[in-house]
């Protein structure tokens, strides 16, 4: 019996968005799309949460590096600046979500 291939395993990447205002999350999907064009994360990812100052992003877990190195890298969303910051990396959205609650659908980062 042949061996069953094996299906994508994913990495879920907590971050921090701080900058001067919660950005929508389209804006800020757009700003990434920008930055990840022409790497190997290009249209390899999802932000399955995203909050306004927080997000979990999901990658498969060979684009895990570069994903991070993308996500510090990004210095502007819509050309206001801002910091990108990486808290955890899982192989669960679960772990994230439990960890981060307190930042899931919070008042503050409600976007309108």
């Amino acid at each position: 019996m042949p061996a069953k291939g094996r299906d994508v395993r994913w990495r879920y990447i907590a971050f921090s968005v701080d900058g001067p205002r919660a950005f929508p999350r389209n804006d800020f999907l757009g700003a990434l799309l920008h930055k990840s064009r022409g790497t190997a994360l290009q249209d390899n990812f999802r932000i399955t949460v995203y909050e306004g100052t927080f997000g979990i992003l999901k990658v498969p877990h060979r684009f895990k590096e570069e994903a991070v190195e993308i996500l510090s890298t990004l210095d502007s969303v819509r050309g206001e600046p801002c910091r990108v910051t990486t808290l955890k990396t899982s192989g669960t959205i679960k772990t994230l979500k439990t960890k981060y609650r307190s930042l899931i659908q919070s008042p503050d980062n409600i976007v309108e």
